[in-house]
């Protein structure tokens, strides 16, 4: 278990993720900004970005493997990176709702939130297109800038910008992040 976290680099990044994550969310958490979409320009909460460094670390992490003598072992590696996923989520989760708490904003805590529904459809995506499966999350929050927003109001299916206390879309993000896991489990990569 040892050599697989220090082949993962799992030891050193992780708490590098989350202490960036929790700084950016220190940082950015009451700030909106007009951006440019084809609807509007509509205000958006820069903690919108803030899950994107994390997810880029994660990808770096689960890429980071060796492929012979993990397809070649017996111990279950998608499990292992099933957990240390889950681990890494349910940190920045606890980042988010400390930030929330200590700052008092809503925006925070969506973005513990936005951590698993985005490293879900990452994961997902993984499954299917390999390490180029980092680009998914950043693409769904140029499609959520672009058309996800009617004013300032976002539609229901953007789910990253709903609020904290949106049930929806907490039960999406949920959802998501299962699918992601269960495909992380069942579908690991393989050496070409």
């Amino acid at each position: 278990m040892r050599w697989w976290i220090g082949a993962r680099r799992a030891n050193a990044m992780m708490p590098l993720a989350l202490a960036a994550f929790l700084l950016s969310l220190f940082a950015v958490q009451n700030v909106r900004v007009a951006l440019p979409s084809l609807v509007g320009s509509p205000q958006v909460a820069l903690t919108l970005f803030v899950p994107v460094p994390i997810l880029a670390c994660l990808m770096h992490i689960l890429e980071s493997r060796l492929p012979a003598p993990e397809d070649s072992g017996v111990r279950p590696m998608g499990r292992y990176d099933a957990a240390l996923v889950a681990v890494l989520a349910a940190g920045a989760l606890g980042c988010a709702l400390l930030v929330a708490a200590w700052g008092g904003t809503q925006e925070a805590a969506a973005s513990g939130r936005n951590v698993l529904f985005l490293a879900g459809l990452m994961l997902l995506g993984r499954a299917v297109v390999g390490p180029a499966a980092v680009l998914v999350p950043v693409a769904w929050l140029v499609l959520v800038v672009g058309i996800g927003f009617r004013g300032n109001v976002p539609r229901l299916w953007t789910v990253v910008p709903q609020s904290a206390y949106d049930v929806p879309a907490a039960v999406v993000s949920l959802l998501v992040f299962i699918a992601g896991v269960t495909a992380l489990i069942f579908a690991p990569r393989k050496a070409p």
